[in-house]
């Protein structure tokens, strides 16, 4: 009996303890709790350093961002859409974005055999380009406004080494300062450029590019576009005159006459901006394109001018595509020629092929022209094709010819022995013709 008495009162002492202990713990809890809704109150009422004010999402992406300017650009300059990252700031979770900027790479390597008939030698070589690309934009009150920046490192080929110098090979920015309309501003393509033809929608591969072709250049562009249709118009920076110091022989007669001197490679054909522009129309199925240029000249002719034009049609999966120019004077549209004398007149043309053989494969084929009254002219064909079986990885393998047929140059001569050129004379250059055969690789990056 004594022992089941004593058993009871150990459980019931032990019973109370417990409880004992276990009500002092519920009271810490709530004071932890407490305590931490204490301190969720205080952040909440903290400003938040972390995202600028009037934002609240903060994103990063695959790809480039959602840009939707109206400044065109080559095909083999373009930036792959799904390659780099891009940074987003958003206003809310469901709207578009207020600010991006997105970053890219790419590194393009080439094995190139070139077989060169003015220098008699032949070889086979590595040549390297690295770009950077970065773009961005943001809302304003008064519009959108962006701007784009490549960096550029390259060289190697015909035995030179590669340039660790790095350039910046485009600037500009952009306000879209009214629905539908642009105005750029900075170094790009120039304005006048022909968005047909060879050069411009093909001509991927590291070797020479053949028809007409065009600059990058300072500008200040205003553009239009709606739906189909666009327009632009622009004030650039004038040609430069001739591209090295020697005498200028401004009539063409290969007689430095009074008033012809001495022109350093430098100088510009005015002191004043020359005027381009184009009117374009594009659809899924076909673009058809008119531009062209004029400038005032210094040094000849009261203006230089140029014209061109030309279409791209898609049918299926081939694109075929054409373009013409034609003008006196300006070196925009200077490629494998350019013009020797002040008002040389000039004329190219180039046509080009692309068949998508599946999804991932493309083959480029063309053929350009170029005729210049006094440099001479150059027949092109080449062609490529190209394997991308991800955004970030591409081969090729391709080869270029150019026949430089009737090619010239001015050779100056000091015929009284002052150290200053007085006569020039055109030399015809023969042998001129050039091959190039390569395979590359352009790997694209993060």
């Amino acid at each position: 009996m004594k022992i089941t008495k004593w058993a009871l009162l150990s459980g019931a002492a032990m019973l109370v303890a417990t409880t004992a202990a276990r009500a002092d713990d519920l009271s810490a809890l709530k004071a932890e709790i407490e305590a931490l809704q204490t301190r969720v109150s205080q952040l909440e009422t903290q400003p938040q350093a972390s995202m600028p004010s009037g934002y609240s999402l903060l994103s990063i992406r695959d790809g480039q961002g959602t840009y939707e300017g109206i400044l065109p650009e080559r095909a083999a300059d373009r930036v792959q859409e799904n390659s780099g990252f891009t940074l987003s700031v958003l206003p809310t979770a469901d709207a578009a974005p207020a600010a991006e900027v997105s970053v890219s790479g790419e590194i393009r390597t080439a094995l190139v055999y070139s077989d060169f008939d003015a220098t008699e030698d032949d070889n086979v070589d590595l040549k390297v380009r690295g770009r950077i690309y970065i773009k961005g934009k943001a809302d304003t009150a008064v519009g959108e406004v962006g701007g784009y920046f490549r960096l550029q490192a390259d060289g190697g080929g015909n035995f030179r080494d590669y340039s660790e110098n790095a350039k910046m090979n485009k600037a500009y920015g952009w306000w879209k300062f009214a629905p539908n309309w642009e105005l750029m501003a900075g170094y790009n393509d120039n304005t006048g450029a022909l968005q047909v033809g060879w050069d411009w929608n093909a001509a991927t591969g590291p070797t020479f590019s053949f028809g007409p072709s065009n600059t990058n250049n300072e500008q200040m562009r205003l553009a239009y576009a709606n739906g189909q249709w666009a327009f632009a118009i622009s004030l650039e920076d004038p040609d430069e005159f001739l591209g090295q110091d020697i005498a200028f022989d401004a009539d063409g007669d290969g007689v430095i006459a009074a008033g012809e001197g001495t022109v350093a490679g430098s100088a510009d054909t005015s002191d004043l901006p020359n005027l381009q522009g184009y009117l374009l129309y594009t659809s899924d199925a076909f673009t058809a394109q008119i531009a062209g240029l004029v400038q005032d000249d210094d040094f000849g002719d009261d203006l230089d001018w140029a014209i061109g034009g030309g279409a791209t049609v898609n049918v299926s999966s081939f694109t075929v595509t054409a373009g013409v120019v034609l003008g006196e004077g300006t070196s925009s549209y200077a490629n494998n020629v350019g013009p020797l004398t002040a008002d040389e007149e000039f004329w190219g043309a180039s046509v080009g092929i692309l068949a998508y053989l599946s999804e991932d494969t493309r083959l480029e084929l063309g053929v350009g022209y170029e005729d210049y009254d006094n440099a001479g002219n150059a027949l092109g064909f080449g062609g490529g094709v190209y394997w991308t079986p991800v955004s970030q990885v591409t081969l090729g393998v391709g080869a270029t010819y150019i026949d430089r047929g009737d090619s010239a140059t001015f050779v100056a001569f000091d015929t009284d022995a002052d150290q200053v050129p007085d006569t020039l004379d055109i030399v015809d250059i023969d042998d001129n013709d050039s091959l190039e055969i390569f395979f590359g690789t352009w790997f694209r990056f993060p």
